[in-house]
């Protein structure tokens, strides 16, 4: 007999489900089960999955081997949707309605009931009643009610779940009638596709209910129906499934008390399993074949469907769209005359009007035309708003129509740029246009989408993330007890390849410590093989950080919805693929903050000099001091542009023409960089390296980058040159290429030769061609993505040249809650010459002030502990008033019921009132009575009963008297203040005073030891000393029971976490084991001055997609810590250079003669095994100190060096 599972959980049961939908569909289809149902908690995130999954199984007559039987397990208020009552379990019998229990004992807010889609309308049924438990009923779990089930349950077959129904728990307390009548009620709704459900994975209260099941099916005459609750895929797995719920519950393995399934039982039992469960009732099982012959099979997935844009009386939508995109044409043909007079463009009008009749004939055809109104017309109103519009972004800026509508804003003509790298008319697939705004606008912007086109139409994104690699090896460590030091170290022992996240199969392959461990350590192994088998699943669900969907009609007429519980966004179920296949337009709205940046730029630029800069008269790109910007690598706070290794790319490159910022746009990333790509531009650039061309007609295609194949655009241009590809198959080759499928790719090659030889082009030279181009097809960028920030990047770069202040100023107002960044560039200000004071009540704004030609101030926002009310007012005050003349001044201007005392306290602590009165500490004592005295002022203002004439009221200041004999701030304790009120220090630093003891005993700031680990000269695990202030202390205790401490260190430039631990082991010292916490605990003191001696850790982060970088996270696990203060006027003792594998480089003497001294010289060595050794240097030879050393022998001949003290 077969058997179909009807109860299936998935991973999509966040944490509680371990099966992978592909799995169970495979073990369907080989245990001869002719479909499958997925019925996970509340959600239908793996209905798409599922049916892929199955589609797989068809054979070549398209005959299905699985079916998908679309589902979910729903929770059923026991009230109503609305009721946000959750009552005690009461399995006891008394009076009273009691939430379910499912088998781990864990507590709902609602009664389980799975519902299957028996066809299209009940798959939108199912759809609208799984979003509204989300949108309108979601407490603890997402609840529907009887009401909506009763109005959706057209399509719908309904069973009455686990021990978490309603009918079940009834039974469990005893209340047959109870029991009944809930039967009954289902019954009234679904009719004839309502079932009871029985189950029996082997806990005891599911064997105790059997009997009333069947009595009650007599009774009642619903029919029984068999499933098993699975959870997971193989009797084996339970285990596993077991560890993923302590993951999900924070549990550790061996906790009594805690969520735990009662047995083994709940996997997906063949058929012949499930018949020894049910051995003397056949029919139950019979009935799951004929609950799945009453679904049919039904496709999910649709055609893109564009919202309905509204256009004029007598227009089409194609009439409209011609007539707008050629009216806003000639508008950009007028912008453009003047370039054409000067020679600034490399194309005729005539060509760039052919293009323009090209694009729209194509999108004619191809059916987008409400498509580009759509978005025009969004951009349009955002511009109307005021909210900046970036330059573009991906491919839609090869579209001279995009252009032409200022969709973009980038000239494709004058960049080569192709539109059929945008749009294929061979290919035909939704055009694909992502936005850039400004971050603090985009809201406004979705908003306006949404009131145009319906807030039932429009909606957000899901994500689905995962549980990766590191992040599992550490939940899986913590299940077993395993302290964060030892997860910790084995993590680190995980290959880092940026871009290219590794599995744990993958790191053991690569990586021989970890191997060796997982070989010789059983507790490794046993961590491993469980985070091999659990990596990947989903962990948790987010919103899309830019995906907006616009739907023509209802959204549940294509996807189910959820909102998600941190922010209460509603989005759709689907991901963001899922999504466009189930017929949904995707557009990615994203918040740039370098357009806000640009912004607040501008409108410093306009107050100080009338106006902000013409930016379209700036795109001829030939300002030389934004190039030697670039040059110099001055590009903190540009675009893409500061990160250390694009600095260091930078300085190589020399760019001074805006191609080049093209191509550092697409050299800067993983593959190139990794494939040398980024060198032989360098070196070809500079004439080092000779720029050669397979064949003369590939010369205008590479000249621009060199002869080196950067762009996605050069690739399709190669193949249309040489085989005669149009753009459009010439595309399509390139995406082949991209997915390495071999088979094609022999095929595109014989292809390739065969056009290339009937154009004139030998064989040999042709095939080594193609295997060029599809070599660094895998590398090439998207040129058309890459030229429009690339163009951000300049006008980015174009304020800071030009406007030095205004430019520092917006940047800080834009990255001002973000305190790390803010001393980041305070740092970047000062290198210029720019001074950052803090607040003043007179002169500061909302954000930061420029109060002079090279002075910024901070503005009132800052101050934490005030308000918007409360800066609201005291600016109101001001502006009213004109400037304070002290203290009881702005007390009595101010509306005190919105500017209370701590808001004053935290003015004062931040400096706010020193041009006033420096004396901090006097004003805070005197503050008390100041705001008695302005608060009586205030009464008697009021003009109700008076007491005071004028000149009493004018008296009342002079009342008021700062106190004398107050102890005044020492330098700390203002810069304590400071800290306290602003996050970061303004007028000074406590390291400021130990400036020469820094230089001389230690190898550099923060920010120094982070540019030194892009630029390579600084790796994982290499030993470094800092000098910084303890900023803050979290004192903790390993598995072990051993304590050990976190250490927030900082100095002006930065912060960086430091881990003092329990134990430690140093490189090249495997033996010996070292006890920093002990050693050093009485240190561990937050505003403690410190040296700090470590082995640095290195850890990349991946980024989240193409376009991002991956992000370096710096740790430095302590092995010495010394009391700053034992250092000042004391000098270095010696120098240990550390020389390079087996070699000692023949530039190292001829540096060492240069900088010749008296402090002696010790050589480390270390073999190719890892071993070190040490031998002083013998004879005369001694070094004098030089900071800049050890980034010049590294350099110059690889060696690294650390002095000694």
């Amino acid at each position: 007999m077969s058997f179909v599972h009807l109860h299936t959980h998935t991973e999509h049961s966040l944490l509680d489900g371990l099966t992978r939908i592909p799995d169970l569909v495979k073990k369907a289809q080989d245990t001869g089960m002719p479909a499958v149902a997925v019925t996970d908690h509340g959600n239908m995130f793996g209905m798409m999955k599922l049916f892929d999954a199955c589609e797989k199984t068809a054979d070549k007559d398209g005959n299905w081997g699985v079916k998908p039987i679309l589902g979910s397990e729903v929770y059923v208020a026991p009230r109503t949707r609305f009721d946000r009552k959750l009552e005690a379990k009461n399995l006891s019998g008394e009076e009273g309605i009691e939430d379910c229990v499912d088998p781990s004992g864990s507590r709902d807010a609602g009664y389980h009931l799975v519902l299957l889609a028996k066809n299209p309308t009940g798959f939108k049924n199912l759809s609208k009643l799984v979003s509204a438990g989300f949108t309108e009923g979601f407490y603890y779990k997402p609840r529907i009610d009887k009401e909506l089930l009763k109005e959706h349950s057209e399509g719908l077959i309904a069973l009455t779940a686990c021990l978490g129904g309603e009918v079940q728990a009834r039974i469990l307390q005893n209340r047959l009638d109870q029991a009944e009548k809930v039967a009954r009620e289902f019954r009234e709704i679904f009719g004839d596709d309502f079932y009871l459900e029985i189950q029996d994975q082997g806990i005891q209260k599911e064997k105790d209910i059997i009997p009333y099941q069947i009595e009650l099916s007599k009774k009642t005459g619903i029919p029984l129906v068999a499933t098993n609750d699975s959870h997971y895929l193989n009797h084996e797995d339970a285990d596993l499934h077991d560890t993923l719920l302590c993951i999900g519950t924070k549990a550790l393995k061996r906790a009594e008390r805690r969520m735990r399934f009662g047995t083994d039982q709940f996997f997906v039992k063949p058929p012949e399993e499930m018949a020894k469960v049910f051995p003397d009732n056949p029919e139950f099982l019979a009935r799951t074949l004929e609950i799945a012959a009453k679904v049919d099979l039904f496709p999910i997935t649709r055609k893109p469907a564009t919202p309905t844009f509204p256009v004029p009386s007598g227009h089409t939508l194609e009439s409209y769209f011609v007539e707008v995109s050629k009216e806003w044409f000639e508008k950009r043909m007028a912008e453009c005359r003047p370039l054409w007079q000067s020679g600034q463009l490399k194309h005729a009008e005539e060509k760039y009007r052919e293009r323009l009749e090209f694009e729209l004939q194509t999108i004619l055809n191809m059916g987008f035309p409400g498509y580009f109104l759509l978005v025009w017309d969004f951009i349009a109103k955002a511009r109307e708003m005021g909210v900046p519009v970036g330059p573009g972004r991906g491919s839609a800026a090869g579209s001279i129509v995009a252009w032409a509508l200022k969709i973009t804003d980038i000239d494709p003509m004058q960049y080569d740029l192709l539109f059929e790298r945008f749009l294929n008319p061979e290919r035909v697939s939704m055009p694909d246009v992502d936005i850039d705004f400004c971050r603090d606008g985009r809201q406004r912007v979705i908003d306006y989408v949404t009131d145009k086109y319906g807030s039932a139409r429009v909606s957000n994104i899901i994500t689905i993330n995962q549980l990766k690699t590191k992040a599992v090896i550490k939940d899986v460590a913590r299940v077993f007890e395993k302290d964060f030091a030892w997860a910790n170290e084995l993590t680190k022992l995980v290959p880092q390849v940026p871009g290219q996240p590794m599995s744990v199969g993958q790191a053991l392959r690569e990586s021989d410590k970890l191997k060796e461990r997982y070989d010789t350590d059983a507790e490794v192994k046993n961590v491993l093989d469980i985070a091999t088998k659990l990596e990947g699943l989903a962990r948790n669900t987010g919103v899309h950080a830019a995906g907006v969907i616009i739907a023509p009609d209802d959204l549940t007429q294509f996807a189910p919805l959820a909102k998600d519980s941190r922010s209460g966004t509603v989005m759709v179920q689907y991901t963001m693929t899922e999504a466009e296949r189930a017929g949904l337009l995707k557009m990615d709205f994203l918040g740039l903050e370098t357009l806000t940046q640009i912004e607040k730029i501008q409108g410093y630029i306009a107050e100080r000099h009338g106006a902000p800069v013409d930016m379209l008269k700036i795109r001829t790109f030939d300002d030389k001091k934004t190039f030697q910007l670039f040059a110099n690598a001055e590009t903190d706070g540009i675009f893409q542009f500061e990160s250390g290794g694009m600095k260091q790319l930078l300085r190589q490159l020399g760019p001074d023409r805006f191609d080049d910022l093209i191509a550092l746009n697409a050299l800067f990333r993983p593959g190139p960089l990794g494939a040398g790509m980024g060198t032989t531009y360098v070196e070809r650039r500079h004439g080092r390296q000779p720029v050669t061309y397979a064949f003369p007609v590939l010369e205008p295609i590479l000249a621009p980058t060199y002869g080196v194949i950067l762009y996605q655009e050069q690739v399709m241009q190669i193949a249309s040159a040489i085989a005669g590809y149009s753009l459009g198959e010439a595309d399509m080759l390139r995406r082949a290429m991209g997915k390495k499928d071999k088979a094609k790719m022999a095929k595109e090659k014989d292809k390739f030769i065969a056009q290339g030889k009937a154009r004139g082009f030998p064989e040999k030279p042709v095939a080594e061609l193609f295997d060029l181009i599809e070599y660094f097809a895998g590398y090439g960028f998207n040129k058309s993505h890459s030229a429009a920030y690339a163009m951000v990047a300049y006008e980015t770069a174009y304020l800071k040249a030009n406007h030095r202040v205004e430019f520092m100023a917006g940047l800080l107002s834009t990255k001002s809650e973000r305190t790390d960044d803010v001393v980041k560039y305070i740092q970047d200000c000062r290198d210029q010459g720019i001074s950052v004071l803090g607040p003043d009540i007179n002169e500061s704004g909302l954000d930061f002030t420029i109060t002079g030609d090279r002075q910024i101030r901070f503005g009132l926002r800052a101050v934490k502990g005030l308000g918007e009310a409360a800066l609201t007012a005291i600016l109101e005050a001001r502006k009213t008033e004109g400037r304070f003349q002290d203290l009881f001044h702005a007390l009595k201007s101010t509306d005190l019921t919105k500017a209370n005392r701590k808001v004053w306290e935290c003015l004062i602590k931040a400096g706010s009132f020193d041009s006033l009165e420096p004396h901090r500490a006097a004003l805070l004592q005197g503050l008390p009575d100041a705001l008695s005295a302005a608060a009586t002022g205030d009464a008697a203002g009021e003009g109700m009963m008076s007491l005071f004439d004028d000149a009493e009221m004018a008296s009342l200041s002079a009342e008021w008297r700062l106190p004398e004999d107050v102890e005044p701030m020492d330098r700390r304790a203002r810069l304590a203040a400071e800290k306290e009120t602003l996050g970061l220090y303004v007028s000074g630093h406590p390291l400021d005073d130990f400036t020469d003891a820094l230089k001389v005993h230690t190898l550099g700031s923060i920010a120094r030891l982070q540019e030194q680990v892009a630029d390579n000269l600084l790796r994982d695990r290499d030993e470094v000393v800092l000098g910084a202030m303890v900023s803050a202390v979290q004192f903790k205790t390993n598995k072990q029971g051993q304590p050990w401490a976190i250490l927030q260190a900082e100095d002006p430039s930065g912060k960086l976490e430091v881990l003092l631990m329990a134990q430690l082991t140093k490189r090249g010292d495997w033996k010996n084991k070292h006890t920093p916490f002990s050693d050093y605990r009485d240190l561990a003191l937050t505003d403690k001055l410190l040296r700090i001696t470590g082995e640095l850790r290195v850890e990349t982060i991946a980024a989240g997609d193409e376009e991002e970088e991956d992000r370096t996270v710096l740790k430095l696990f302590a092995t010495r810590l010394e009391d700053l203060e034992h250092f000042q006027g004391k000098g270095f003792t010696g120098a240990v250079i550390r020389l390079p594998v087996g070699e000692c480089p023949p530039a190292l003497m001829k540096a060492l003669e240069a900088h010749k001294g008296d402090l002696p010289i010790y050589f480390e060595y270390r073999s190719k095994e890892g071993l070190t050794a040490r031998v002083k240097a013998g004879g005369d030879l001694g070094l004098k100190h030089d900071p800049d050393l050890a980034e010049k022998l590294a350099k110059s001949c690889g060696c690294g060096l650390s002095w000694m003290y």
